[in-house]
């Protein structure tokens, strides 16, 4: 059933007790409601809208209580059709490009960082999955030689993603020799995944090994280490300290549930990895979710 078949009134009724319900985290009253929308309807009133609601599966009515508390089908009634998308404001969108332009492409500082201002701004929990860099496409290989004894060599993965690795190097190497250099391991290996890279660099970089510099041969001796990301997979939290302030953590054993949540990372890898394919907003509302121990979250 869509809000097409509801009245108007019953509507208004719906928005209400969720909003009442998101305050509060307790089941919904009808004075409550004819208190929060000015007493336009007596509490009766309400009481039978409430009842309708319940009868369309929009409410549930908790047997402990006299209230009522949205079910799924009410949350995604309220998510798709009432809930207003909001701007971010002028202070919100310069705090992002404050702390995320501080770290210039460096992966795990910046990682970090998004999920920090994510859970900020949004005053909730921050949960991030880290991509899958054996997937992602070297767009450049850089080296630089910063002091007599060492060499930079960063490596730019596609849409802005660098890692940087210093070397020990301490043979003669010319300006031109390092530019050449480079040349050719971009042509080697930038447009290839990571993936592909790790398996077959030794072949596509076997001829030029026994250059007079010796930086192609620390390069792929070195190869093992540049293109190992696999401590940069992996779940990170930010911001559970927000959760404490939701009344509905308030409860035991939802709290508990969500302490196991964060223990089995599996399952959030698990949830998440299903809703990244393709790249887009998706909110999930309580038992719409598979896993039973997020069944009581959106």
């Amino acid at each position: 059933m869509s809000l097409r078949n509801l009245t108007d009134r019953e509507i208004d009724i719906l928005e209400s007790v969720v909003q009442q319900f998101v305050l509060t985290g307790d089941p919904v009253g009808s004075r409550t409601v004819a208190r929060a929308r000015g007493k336009i309807l007596s509490p009766a009133t309400i009481r039978n809208v409430m009842a309708d609601l319940e009868e369309k599966g929009f409410l549930d009515h908790p047997h402990t209580s006299a209230g009522r508390i949205p079910t799924t089908k009410g949350y995604r009634h309220y998510v798709n059709n009432l809930v207003a998308m909001t701007q971010l404001s002028r202070n919100e969108k310069a705090l992002i490009k404050k702390n995320i332009r501080e770290f210039n492409g460096e992966i795990d500082l910046l990682l970090e960082r998004t999920l920090q201002v994510l859970a900020k701004v949004s005053n909730l929990l921050g949960v991030l999955l880290t991509p899958k860099f054996d997937e992602g496409v070297l767009e450049k290989i850089d080296i630089i030689h910063t002091t007599t004894e060492k060499v930079m060599v960063i490596l730019g993965i596609k849409d802005g993603i660098a890692k940087t690795i210093l070397m020990e190097f301490t043979n003669e190497l010319t300006r031109d020799q390092l530019y050449q250099i480079v040349q050719l391991l971009n042509e080697r290996l930038a447009g290839l995944k990571i993936r592909e890279i790790k398996t077959t660099y030794k072949d596509r970089l076997a001829d030029l090994v026994s250059e007079s510099t010796g930086l192609v041969r620390l390069f792929v001796e070195s190869a093992d280490h540049l293109f190992d990301f696999t401590r940069y997979s992996n779940v990170i939290y930010s911001g559970a300290s927000n959760i404490v302030n939701y009344p509905e953590f308030a409860d035991a054993k939802k709290f508990s549930t969500l302490i196991e949540l964060f223990e089995d990372k599996n399952i959030i890898v698990h949830m998440m990895a299903k809703r990244s394919s393709p790249p887009q907003l998706k909110i999930t509302i309580g038992d719409e979710n598979e896993e039973k121990l997020v069944q009581n979250c959106s």
